[in-house]
């Protein structure tokens, strides 16, 4: 080879590589992934009962007559977990004694999910009482893993629920972790085996009868199983739990049904007594719109109006509607609004359980800043209708928009605040804030118009002709008057009129000057 074509080719700026040297940038692994658990241990009490009310002394108990989950109250006094009813009893004479109901614990579950998908796209229910999170693409939207599981636990204490939270790269091993609180969270794959050995096998929900046979193995940790010959294990425990242990370690497969959130949002919650302490009803209430509103934000959606339910034992159900001036999605917002109503509602009879209901409406869009960028320009004028719709009534509170008219009776129409157009420009005459229902007419001295005292013109005429094509013909002469105190208003008289018996034609008073 000679030595000019031996010499390196040089590269210019603007120059295309040739298919032979193109380089190509090495494929970047996809990110492993990360679930979070939430598991809820007390939510069998928290469906019955209500604002979580946990210095009342009150039990769960199964179709057996076990108890499954004892309040805090009674838990002090004594009562445990799968103790008999009549042990419980004889401990807490007073015991509130409540049925386990697991359809309202899968709605209620099936409820968090919807409100966990405000966090991540990936949510999949794991029955009875948990939800699993696959969160790594959400790191960065929240500014990391610790930002993000403090947002949550935030977002979560709104709710009125009580969660444990546990962090893994499998969801089996986040489950497990969860069940036994160990909240600290896992990140590298090839520590998850230190961690979940430390576990004890009751945390797998594996059948009793596994577990008795582990027992008499003399198992005691799941770094125990893990030491146990594979093909010994599967022979004496069973191939499922064999499986079980490779997912958690993320050595098999273990995909995730993802939860399919309903259209519509339908919250009820049953309370652990009657009650007609409206304190306490917005309190309950408080959970279900915080489970709304995470409901709203994970599909970016806003409401206009809330369906309320007051349900009571021997009455038909008290329903109320909660209209919004706007379209909003905040908690806060629901919660004053309720709060408003619940001061002039006359309850026929005391609560036993609450419900709300909303539809998703128009989706949500940024609002501009208000002047000192506290909040949006309008938001405050808004909201301050609400709260006087929530305790007046709707029909009491309205906004105005102007019509294309020259009549000044038809110039204007009743509209949703915020819906009209408020500014209109008159370049020759000023128009009066406060325009009578009906002009009224005005007292005559010496053939002028009085309104305390003699009224002095100070512009004017302007003239009104119209109305000929619908049989409401007006014909005036508009003018602006003063009061010998200085009220300013708006006056007029009729053309063609007949006067009195000097001939000076009425007036009448139109309109008010703020």
């Amino acid at each position: 080879m000679s030595g000019a074509a031996a010499r390196p080719r040089r590269e210019y700026p603007g120059q295309t590589l040739s298919v032979a040297t193109r380089l190509v940038a090495p494929a970047r692994p996809p990110a492993e992934p990360l679930w979070l658990c939430l598991g809820f241990p007390r939510l069998p009490l928290e469906v019955r009962g209500g604002c979580g009310e946990e210095n009342e002394e009150r039990i769960v108990v199964d179709h057996d007559g076990r108890v499954i989950q004892p309040s805090r109250s009674a838990a002090e006094n004594g009562v445990s977990p799968g103790m008999p009813l009549n042990a419980a009893l004889a401990l807490c004479p007073g015991l509130q004694v409540l049925a386990r109901d697991q359809a309202a614990e899968e709605a209620a579950l099936a409820r968090l999910a919807g409100w966990a998908g405000a966090f991540t796209p990936l949510v999949s229910v794991a029955p009875p009482a948990a939800l699993l999170l696959e969160i790594r693409g959400s790191l960065r939207l929240f500014g990391g893993l610790d930002s993000l599981r403090q947002r949550l636990r935030n977002a979560l204490r709104a709710t009125a629920h009580v969660a444990r939270e546990a962090v893994a790269p499998t969801p089996l091993a986040a489950l497990w972790l969860a069940r036994a609180n160990d909240s600290e969270a896992v990140i590298d794959r090839a520590a998850l085996a230190g961690r979940i050995g430390r576990l004890r096998p009751a945390v797998t929900c594996w059948p009793g009868t596994t577990l008795t046979v582990l027992r008499g193995l003399g198992v005691e940790s799941l770094a125990d199983c893990l030491r146990l010959p594979r093909d010994g294990f599967a022979r004496r425990i069973g191939r499922g739990p064999l499986a079980d242990l490779d997912r958690a370690l993320g050595r098999m497969p273990d995909p995730r049904s993802p939860f399919r959130a309903p259209l519509r949002y339908q919250g009820a919650l049953e309370l652990a007594a009657e009650t007609a302490d409206t304190a306490r009803l917005a309190r309950a209430m408080r959970g279900l719109f915080a489970e709304l509103e995470g409901f709203l934000r994970a599909r970016q959606r806003a409401v206009s109006r809330l369906a309320i339910t007051l349900s009571h034992l021997r009455h038909p159900a008290t329903t109320l509607t909660l209209g919004l001036a706007s379209p909003g999605l905040e908690a806060a917002r629901f919660n004053m609004l309720f709060a408003e109503r619940l001061e002039r509602l006359a309850l026929p009879a005391p609560v036993i359980s609450i419900a709300v209901e909303a539809e998703p409406g128009e989706a949500l869009a940024p609002a501009a800043a208000g002047l000192f960028g506290d909040e949006p320009g309008d938001t405050a004028g808004l909201q301050l209708v609400e709260r006087l719709r929530a305790r007046l009534g709707r029909e009491a509170v309205h906004g105005l928009s102007l019509r294309d008219e020259h009549r000044p009776e038809r110039a204007w129409a009743v509209a949703e605040p915020g819906a009209g157009a408020y500014e209109i420009a008159f370049p020759l005459m000023q128009r009066p804030g406060w325009l009578l229902e009906s002009p009224q007419p005005l007292r005559m001295h010496g053939g002028r118009p009085w309104f305390d005292g003699v009224l002095a013109m100070e512009s004017g005429p302007e003239r009104l002709e119209a109305g000929w094509w619908d049989g409401c013909e007006i014909a005036r002469d508009y003018w602006i008057a003063r009061t010998p105190a200085g009220v300013r208003l708006w006056v007029f008289r009729e053309l063609g009129a007949r006067g009195d018996a000097a001939g000076a034609r009425p007036w009448f008073l139109h309109g008010i000057f703020g």
